[in-house]
């Protein structure tokens, strides 16, 4: 310290005494102790080296320690698990704010009489899901998670079913379940399975895969390149020597690293992997262009022709926006060649495009959130993720006004198609892989309830009173079975009938369009609905209350908690632990579900 003018050295600084600093440290010593105590007592997650990060969730759930719910929402590394306040003292930044997702409105309750049809696209997507879990291992609390984030039919997509297999020369196995509405006591819930039939081994035509590599600056972080990387090492085992792969990558230019390299050639793909390295700005549409032309130049004819992008979705160079990358993905598709998109990364995560890919392009869309993650999709699913099955899957489901008042669908929102539009082959809808599996459900008010459903009075079609005919035709008191009603309307009389479901798509590779149909009836309502049913619906409360739906009625996460048995599957187990964190950061009241079931539950 410099010397005062006088020649004197300012007096020394005080210091605290030295006994109160020993009992500080000894206080400060014997805090993280408990602390440590307390976190020893937490069951480990079963997947503890790729998702230990819901290991706290399963004591956390014990309501007689109210400090479990902080030590829940203690997760490292984002900024929702406590978010600072506001500069101005209002409320905490959005975690999420560099985030991009699109929010589609939610539909209501359809009145049977106004519109028996409901008629939408197909998806296998899962990315929704992965990153929901993502953003519940980092710390979010509910109302930090951005409501388009949240895509009910990618979270039931994501999980394994007991669904029955195709028959004969079907395509697709459904199956059709339908109970006591667990969030409204005067609806039921249908759940309605599409079952494929695995492919057992890849194509013997081979393969052309285009890897479409994402290496700007933003792809640095540990969980964007790095980890596709690592996920490399699991892809490379599915490939053989019939197999064509390529590497494109694109930050401010794109590059043609590696064209038509054999599957076999597992060491060359992985060290072209290995030396890519992250810099620059993000041309996602110059990267696009030449991995089209890099997939079409190498076009394996009947055999699966795919470009796969993995990027965070961060473009900022050329196309940038949704519109110019589907009008850029619509003017490609149709020559043979699918675009599946993988996810990854946090932060300037952009969800809406990397969806607008995928969808537009013919493909399937995952997010990448754990090593575990790239194992499932690029291991275990890589056959149904790669290999199409059928394109233009579309659905129609066609409700009896005699039996149903009314009828939601839940979730699929970015998936409707007009009616029209399911005989329209020229119509462009969802593709599915050999050995993918969707799950379709829908809230139902029977003919009965008391749940009001809006009619609308219309002057030149149907009214109130061509339902109440159609209902008493089913109960004899007036009409004769099958008469059609005032104006040609026909009637079903066949009061086991609930709906009929219609699915219409083309066989991978074809051109003739094919149909498969289903009744739903009285012989698929069951009071004690199985465990596939009651996951379904857990993951449509979650996902309720999540999106903070108007039609949630009682549910809570929680009640979504006691429908799943979690010793079914470790997938299940991982999401009743992430239930688990959602109610305590929500800090609900406990609530019982009518189909709790505590026996087979782990607490």
């Amino acid at each position: 310290m410099p010397a005062r003018a006088n020649g004197r050295r300012s007096p020394a600084p005080r210091r605290p005494h030295a006994r109160l600093l020993v009992a500080g440290a000894v206080a400060l010593a014997a805090v993280l102790a408990a602390g440590a105590w307390y976190c020893s007592t937490l069951p480990a997650s079963p997947q503890a080296a790729s998702c230990e990060e819901f290991h706290a969730l399963g004591a956390a759930r014990d309501e007689s320690a109210p400090e479990a719910s902080s030590a829940a929402g203690l997760n490292a590394g984002s900024a929702s698990a406590g978010c600072p306040p506001a500069p101005d003292g209002g409320a905490p930044p959005d975690p999420y704010a560099g985030e991009g997702y699109a929010n589609t409105e939610e539909p209501g309750f359809v009145s049977t009489a106004a519109r028996p049809l409901s008629t939408f696209s197909a998806d296998v997507d899962t990315a929704s899901y992965a990153n929901l879990r993502r953003m519940v291992r980092d710390g979010a609390w509910p109302a930090d998670i951005p409501a388009g984030a949240v895509r009910t039919e990618e979270l039931l997509n994501y999980f394994d079913y007991r669904y029955a297999p195709p028959e004969g020369d079907d395509l697709f196995g459904i199956s059709a379940e339908m109970a006591d509405c667990p969030w409204n006591p005067d609806t039921k819930l249908l759940v309605m399975g599409f079952a494929t039939t695995p492919a057992e081994t890849a194509p013997e035509t081979g393969s052309n895969l285009v890897f479409l590599i994402d290496v700007s600056g933003s792809m640095a972080d540990a969980d964007k390149l790095p980890l596709l990387q690592e996920a490399f090492a699991t892809l490379v085992q599915g490939l053989g020597e019939n197999d064509r792969v390529s590497l494109v990558t694109y930050s401010g230019e794109e590059r043609v690293v590696l064209e038509g390299a054999s599957g076999a050639d597992r060491q060359r793909i992985l060290r072209a992997v290995g030396n890519l390295r992250a810099e620059g700005s993000t041309n996602g549409e110059a990267g696009l262009r030449t991995a089209y032309d890099v997939a079409e130049r190498n076009f394996v004819e009947g055999g699966v022709n795919r470009i796969v992008m993995a990027s965070d979705g961060d473009l900022n160079v050329g196309m940038a926006s949704e519109d110019e990358l589907h009008d850029f993905v619509d003017g490609r598709r149709g020559h043979g060649v699918y675009l599946s998109v993988l996810g990854f990364g946090t932060g300037n995560y952009q969800d809406a495009k990397m969806e607008v890919l995928a969808d537009h392009g013919d493909g399937s869309y995952h997010y990448i959130d754990c090593a575990e993650e790239a194992r499932r999709v690029l291991g275990r699913n890589l056959l149904a993720n790669f290999t199409p099955l059928a394109d233009d899957v579309k659905l129609q489901l066609e409700f009896n006004p005699a039996q149903v008042k009314g009828y939601r669908l839940i979730g699929y929102e970015n998936r409707a198609l007009a009616d029209e539009d399911f005989l329209d082959d020229a119509a462009d809808a969802g593709e599915v892989g050999a050995g993918h599996a969707f799950t379709v459900a829908y809230e139902v008010v029977p003919a009965d309830s008391p749940f009001e459903v809006a009619v609308p009075q219309l002057k030149y079609g149907r009214s109130d009173g061509d339902v109440a005919r159609a209902g008493d035709a089913v109960t004899g008191a007036a009409g004769a079975p099958g008469d059609g009603g005032e104006g040609g309307l026909a009637i079903c009389t066949d009061g086991s009938e609930w709906l009929t479901c219609s699915v219409r798509y083309r066989p991978a590779g074809g051109d003739a369009a094919q149909n498969q149909a289903r009744v739903v009836g009285r012989a698929d309502h069951t009071a004690e609905p199985s465990t596939d049913w009651r996951l379904a619906a857990a993951v449509a409360e979650c996902a309720m209350v999540l999106r903070q739906s108007p039609h949630a009625g009682t549910a809570t996460f929680q009640s979504a908690r006691e429908l799943v048995d979690a010793a079914d599957s470790e997938e299940r187990a991982e999401f009743a632990r992430l239930l688990d964190a959602l109610a305590l950061r929500s800090r609900e009241p406990a609530a019982a579900s009518p189909y709790a079931d505590g026996g087979r539950i782990n607490r």
